[in-house]
């Protein structure tokens, strides 16, 4: 997006009525030259990456992972808005760190039901690949919250080929974690009040897999001289295996009973094979410092299940680059 701005900047100095046949009323060469290279300079990180700070809102249901989209497909809290502000600055060497939390209202109030903090590096400058990988952790309150991330570890890794019309690219996510559930429930025996629980730890592994095709169409001028949209579409194979381990506390009898017997599962396998098809659409539009991104991606189910096959995940970010 930043090349929007060198490109349509050209075109406005080299394009001007007159300007070599009246220098006096236009910018000289060297005024010219300097303006793009502050230009280049600021804006453009793929010909000369600079270091920036950012602040960024998020306004959506995404809830498990900050880039994973195939992840997210599977959370059940898709119908909670979730605001989601967050702090970052990016180093020209391609380094970056951001931190941010998740804000909802979960029955009980609005707050802020998780942080995370984004360690990550992005290959800068290169002029036929994308390249990116980061590490998040989410700082979860309650795991025993349906408004929480089951994740707290989420790796991904991201590549991307550039120079053809339509751009290929594969990622990988590995993603650990753990959420709870707790069963409750009171009886009077014999006139003796009885209560009753069984508490269950789930802990995750997942690994997924995408391959990816997408295109990017770019407009300038749009609202104004010095502004410019970016429309990706990109279409999604979703491929992945899971692990899920599962412990009981109990004081019910018959429940420790099930336990010892091995009546009740400790542990949840699925194999790697295709999970879903998805398509994510990133439109992207910057004025000077401020850049407005809504997102969409659409995801849909491919194994035998009982439960819904087709998922939305979006969210609307808005930035300001310092």
């Amino acid at each position: 997006m930043k090349k929007v701005f060198i490109f349509l900047t050209v075109l406005v100095i080299f394009s001007h009525k007159n300007f070599a046949q009246n220098p006096e009323t236009s910018l000289s060469k060297n005024d010219s030259l300097q303006m793009m290279q502050d230009l280049m300079n600021l804006l453009d990180s793929a010909a000369r990456p600079t270091s920036y700070a950012f602040v960024n809102i998020g306004i959506g249901n995404r809830l498990f992972s900050l880039s994973n989209n195939s992840l997210n497909a599977k959370q059940s809290t898709t119908n909670t808005v979730i605001y989601s502000p967050s702090v970052g600055y990016f180093h020209k060497s391609g380094l970056s760190i951001s931190a941010g939390a998740n804000l909802l209202s979960d029955g009980n109030g609005f707050g802020a039901s998780q942080y995370f903090l984004t360690p990550a590096f992005y290959l800068a400058g290169n002029k036929f690949f994308d390249m990116g990988i980061s590490y998040t952790h989410f700082f979860v309150k309650d795991k025993y919250s349906s408004f929480s991330s089951p994740v707290q570890n989420d790796f991904f890794a991201s590549f991307k080929y550039k120079k053809t019309w339509l751009q290929p690219g594969i990622s990988f996510g590995y993603s650990t974690g753990e959420y709870k559930e707790a069963l409750h429930r009171d009886t009077i025996i014999n006139g003796t009040l009885r209560r009753r629980y069984d508490s269950i730890t789930y802990k995750l592994n997942a690994f997924s897999m995408i391959a990816s095709v997408g295109h990017k169409f770019l407009w300038f001028g749009v609202l104004d001289k010095l502004d410019g949209v970016a429309f990706t579409p990109t279409l999604m194979a979703n491929a992945g295996s899971g692990k899920t381990t599962i412990t009981h506390k109990s004081n019910v009898a018959l429940i420790n009973y099930f336990i010892r017997k091995g009546k009740l599962p400790k542990l949840q396998t699925d194999k790697f094979e295709m999970q879903s098809v998805g398509l994510n659409l990133d439109l992207n539009y910057t004025i000077g410092n401020f850049t407005f991104e809504p997102q969409l991606y659409l995801d849909y189910y491919l194994p035998i299940t009982d439960s819904k096959r087709f998922t939305q995940v979006f969210v609307f970010n808005i930035g300001y680059a310092l």
